[in-house]
């Protein structure tokens, strides 16, 4: 899809709503359960290794406003004009930026002001989403496996009890000399 197609929320949530819908089986209207999602996590990955890099690159950055103020080399002043407010309230906002306890809205205003567009993601710490995706999967798969396993010691326990309590030694020997008998051991 065109780059200019996604400049705006609603029209990423309508392109990656299409892509979702592609795993539909148009007939019955269910989802085809093995890769219902796999496409749209593939083009997601496409779309979040710019931010991946941008990541890798910058670190733990965490004041984006005051770092592209000083290097677009912007006075606070002139950040002040444009958002209708005062420099104190600038650097608060480039603080409030720095200990992660900005709105989106704010950030948003802010970037504005400073002739950019906020662009955020959410990107895995490691690997891609089909990677995310396959160890959610494996971590389902082994908490079922291990649900199951209960069940079965729980099984095997409560038949274990029954056993005991209808006596299965006495009539698994009774049976047992019974078959010797048949087949000509002596057996007391």
């Amino acid at each position: 899809m065109a780059e200019n197609q996604l400049k705006t929320l609603k029209s990423l949530r309508n392109h990656l709503m299409k892509e979702a819908k592609r795993g539909l089986n148009r007939r019955t209207g269910v989802y085809r359960r093995a890769d219902r999602h796999q496409e749209t996590r593939r083009k997601m990955d496409e779309m979040l290794l710019a931010f991946r890099a941008a990541r890798s690159a910058v670190g733990e950055r965490r004041g984006w406003l005051r770092a592209v103020r000083q290097v677009a080399g912007i006075p606070v002043k002139e950040v002040a004009r444009r958002l209708g407010v005062c420099k104190t309230e600038v650097y608060r906002l480039e603080k409030a930026e720095s200990e992660s306890t900005i709105t989106l809205r704010t950030l948003r205003r802010g970037a504005e002001a400073l002739d950019c567009d906020l662009v955020y993601a959410l990107t895995p710490r490691k690997g891609t989403l089909e990677e995310l995706a396959a160890e959610q999967r494996a971590a389902r798969e082994k908490e079922r496996e291990a649900a199951l396993e209960l069940v079965r010691k729980e099984e095997k326990e409560r038949e274990w009890k029954v056993l005991k309590m209808i006596g299965w030694r006495r009539e698994m020997l009774r049976h047992l000399r019974r078959g010797l008998r048949k087949l000509g051991v002596r057996v007391r």
